[in-house]
């Protein structure tokens, strides 16, 4: 190699070396701890280091308080949904303030982080968490303290867990039979029964063969009966029922009993083993009731 082709080489080793410190400390700079807020980041400790026997949540779906007792979850007084309550409990003590997403009061609305527009969640003492919109990244969420100016950026699930109404709140399970015991069951439309029967491995319905897939259907429904909401607060199931479902076993010990009413759209629902008017679809209604003569 010829000297000016060697002192060339140099120079682009030297370019090279020069490019690679660079980006390393700028590497390095962007690396540095982001700012988050010391408040914030107390409170959120404070909540996860009470015993979670109380929450209280207020928000633009209202205020919902879940309390403990007898080892039983309520929500606002009714039983409530055991999972959204697991779901909410993991939420506090995975979240994280991460970065500052701004300081002037007049953002927050921006962030969704005012008083009526936030979710508030609280344990009834001690610290209250205002919860905003959605981060601009996935599972992230804006949030701030009452008295206080800072919007942080948290991390976790604890705003989705937080913000849902009463009804999400509410155990929707109406009831959950043993359907392997089930060998009776009874449909009522009006006047009308159809009386299902298991005859060793084999259904009969009204003496005849039944179908398959109808009685699937009914087991299904009976075996794990959810419902999709609830009747408004203050209605009472019609008299007498448009539908009725009665299961029992062999010893005509009854597994479960059932009343729907037909709304537009959907069917209440109650329950001998509930106190509560549930809601279902019509389709839901249909299979577990079947043979109506809109049906036919």
């Amino acid at each position: 190699m010829s000297e000016k082709g060697l002192r060339a080489s140099l120079y682009f080793l030297g370019a090279v070396v020069a490019l690679y410190f660079l980006a390393t400390l700028l590497g390095r700079a962007g690396d540095s701890p982001r700012t988050v807020d010391a408040g914030l980041t107390g409170a959120l400790e404070e909540l996860r280091a009470v015993p979670h026997d109380l929450f209280v949540i207020e928000g633009p779906s209202g205020a919902i308080r879940l309390e403990m007792g007898g080892g039983v979850w309520t929500a606002n007084g009714f039983e409530a949904d055991s999972s959204a309550v697991g779901r909410l409990v993991r939420a506090l003590e995975e979240v994280a303030a991460v970065s500052v997403a701004g300081t002037n009061p007049a953002n927050h609305e921006r962030f969704g982080v005012t008083r009526d527009s936030a979710v508030a969640i609280g344990t009834g003492e001690g610290p209250l968490v205002l919860l905003g919109k959605a981060g601009t990244r996935f599972r992230t969420a804006y949030a701030r303290l009452p008295d206080g100016d800072v919007v942080s950026l948290v991390e976790g699930d604890l705003r989705s867990a937080a913000a849902r109404p009463l009804a999400d709140w509410r155990n929707k399970v109406v009831l959950r039979a043993d359907t392997a015991a089930v060998t009776r069951v009874a449909v009522t439309h009006g006047t009308e029964t159809r009386l299902y029967e298991r005859q060793d491995s084999v259904w009969t319905v009204n003496g005849d063969a039944a179908e398959a897939i109808t009685v699937n259907n009914i087991l299904q429904e009976l075996a794990t009966l959810r419902a999709s909401g609830f009747a408004p607060e203050g209605a009472a199931m019609p008299e007498p029922a448009d539908r009725t479902v009665v299961a029992t076993d062999a010893d005509g010990n009854e597994l479960a009993a059932i009343s729907l009413a037909e709304q537009e759209g959907s069917y209440w629902l109650s329950s001998t083993s509930s106190p509560y008017i549930f809601e279902i679809p019509t389709f839901r209604a249909n299979r577990l009731a079947p043979g109506g003569p809109e049906e036919g």
